[in-house]
């Protein structure tokens, strides 16, 4: 296992685990809540949402300041790793320099845009169900016990799912990140391209096949573009649909209807917008290459 992917691990688990501890936290806090409600006050939608209120704090910014410090070094971690990946790929004499001011502004950027990510997981994903979940219950004139077990059930439901969240979050963000490191190599370097590295063995999606079948040289210019792009993306004015409707926009990744075949199905290219570098899907492994 590689120096990258055991970072990726490592990340996932401090993500899950501090879930975990928060979601625990917040059944807690709101089975008490609850349980102390008198019968004839269930029904009042005003005891519902101040009870929201304090899940919405434990499962959004108590998780993400749980998680802040553990955050910005992994984006350090997987930048560093992007820029080392550049300067063994040009010339000897060839410097990138060192981690400045640059590198400082990206790694707080891509920090604060995935703690954005992390701290609107609950509302934008658990939300809804849970206040449905809720109600219900509340409504039914469920004894203590009876609150108790459901949402026991609802919060255990909630642990359970959320790994492949962030499981997801950790890869795409390693993947990522690591990408903008290179492309910031890349720059120092002076260098005007970049091709594809495609992993070719019985795991490469199609899609990365038929990248590799283009052979393109990528201009540089184009993906810092791209890059700025993205990292522009100001998250505290939108909401999190309207940032992942940016992303898709700016950076969209390349489905399966893309793949252009031979006659005989072979993936010989993609048709097309998409963002001119990796991550190209879930799970990518290409990466890139400077062009001198």
């Amino acid at each position: 296992m590689t120096y990258f992917d055991r970072a990726m691990i490592e990340y996932y688990r401090v993500l899950n685990n501090a879930w975990k501890k928060e979601v625990k936290q917040a059944a807690r806090q709101a089975i008490r809540a609850l349980s102390d409600i008198p019968r004839h006050h269930r029904l009042d939608s005003g005891h519902i949402d101040d009870i929201l209120a304090v899940i919405d704090s434990n499962l959004g910014e108590d998780f993400a300041a749980l998680v802040r410090d553990d955050t910005k070094a992994y984006v350090q971690r997987c930048l560093l790793l992007g820029l080392g990946d550049a300067q063994k790929q040009v010339p000897h004499n060839t410097s990138i320099g060192l981690y400045g001011i640059r590198e400082r502004k990206l790694e707080t950027l891509i920090a604060r845009q995935n703690m954005f990510w992390i701290g609107e997981r609950y509302n934008a994903d658990i939300a809804d169900k849970f206040k449905t979940t809720l109600t219900e219950a509340v409504s039914a004139g469920y004894t203590k016990k009876m609150l108790q077990q459901k949402l026991a059930e609802q919060f255990k439901d909630l642990g359970e799912k959320s790994h492949h969240y962030w499981q997801g979050l950790a890869e795409h963000t390693a993947l990522r990140i690591r990408e903008f490191g290179r492309l910031e190599g890349y720059r120092k370097a002076g260098a005007k391209g970049y091709r594809l590295v495609v992993v070719l063995d019985e795991r490469t999606s199609d899609i990365c096949r038929a990248l590799a079948a283009e052979g393109k040289v990528y201009p540089l210019a184009d993906a810092l573009d791209t890059m700025n792009q993205l990292l522009d993306i100001d998250t505290r004015q939108h909401s999190l649909e309207s940032v992942r409707e940016m992303t898709k926009e700016i950076a969209p990744w390349v489905s399966d209807k893309q793949v252009v075949r031979n006659a005989s199905g072979e993936p010989i290219g993609v048709s097309g917008s998409h963002t001119p570098f990796p991550p190209f899907h879930w799970r990518c492994r290409t990466g890139t290459e400077v062009v001198e």
